[in-house]
């Protein structure tokens, strides 16, 4: 029987698709394209529906989170959690700074954020400002754009204008430089003058650009520090006084009346004589008079 079309298979030869699906010649063929599908050709099932290896690849494949584009088996891939990208799509969202192997990045909304600009979202969150973190992400920004996202809004009119005087180009540092510097800001934040000229000829760079580097990290660090205590004082601060005592946590609901806490349903008690009273009476009575005694 044919899946095709679900008639008989007469035809001298039978398509057959793993594990026991038989077509016809004619009728195995792309759901989406059309093209015709045999032995030589890779083919895939799915709901089924048959496909060619491009069409299954572009319908079910896996796609860059950010330019939701397919991969080739060559490709080198990035991983975010479930996110895969491309290598030149792994950047920052706020200001498209390339990530690169070791940098530390955050995923946000499944946007993904360098470390500077992570830490201005904290820190505008934990100011109140009123430029919510989500509104970052309206309006993201790219290399080309002289517009900076440190900028204030009411100094986005001027950036143009800023542009044109100042020219200087931002220095990228590479993997083995940022190495070279984080080993010797963990062994000592503050280099002297002879540590410094060390690592202008360890990295190439120059000696401004190294103690610039080093003021920032340290900024960062401070920052991050004050931050980390302010949460942990208000995660303190959020304990009760009754720390030592254990017990099941209990909900207070609202008063209500002591007798309404009886169960039960109300009864009707009645009144009446047993068949023994008659007997107990004539026993304790001394009146050989009584009628009734006298009966028995």
């Amino acid at each position: 029987m044919c899946v095709g079309c679900g008639s008989q298979i007469h035809d001298q030869y039978i398509l057959r698709v793993s594990p026991d699906l038989e077509w016809h010649a004619a009728c195995l063929k792309c759901a989406e394209c059309s093209q015709y599908l045999d032995e030589t050709c890779t083919c895939f099932v799915r709901d089924g529906k048959t496909y060619c290896k491009r069409d299954y690849a572009r319908l079910f494949g896996i796609k860059c989170a950010k330019c939701n584009m397919g991969f080739c088996s060559s490709d080198l891939v990035m991983r975010a959690r479930d996110n895969v990208y491309h290598m030149e799509c792994f950047r920052c969202s706020v200001c498209s700074r390339h990530l690169l192997p070791g940098d530390e990045f955050s995923l946000r909304d499944d946007e993904l954020l360098c470390r500077a600009d992570h830490g201005l979202l904290v820190e505008r969150a934990s100011a109140g400002s009123p430029l919510s973190p989500g509104n970052i992400h309206t309006r993201p920004l790219h290399i080309s754009d002289p517009v900076s996202v440190r900028h204030p809004p009411h100094h986005r009119n001027h950036v143009h204008k800023q542009s044109e005087k100042t020219t200087r180009v931002r220095t990228v540092l590479n993997e083995k430089q940022l190495h070279t510097l984080r080993t010797c800001y963990n062994a000592n934040p503050r280099p002297d003058a002879l540590m410094k000229e060390q690592l202008v000829e360890m990295t190439g760079l120059s000696p401004r650009v190294i103690r610039v580097w080093f003021q920032n990290k340290r900024c960062k660090d401070k920052k991050k520090s004050i931050l980390m205590k302010q949460l942990q004082q208000q995660h303190n601060s959020d304990k009760t006084n009754l720390q030592g005592l254990t017990g099941t946590p209990l909900v207070a609901g609202s008063p209500i009346r002591h007798d309404n806490t009886v169960q039960g349903n109300p009864v009707e008690v009645q009144t009446y004589q047993p068949p023994w009273k008659t007997l107990s009476d004539f026993a304790l009575q001394s009146d050989l008079d009584q009628p009734a005694f006298q009966q028995l």
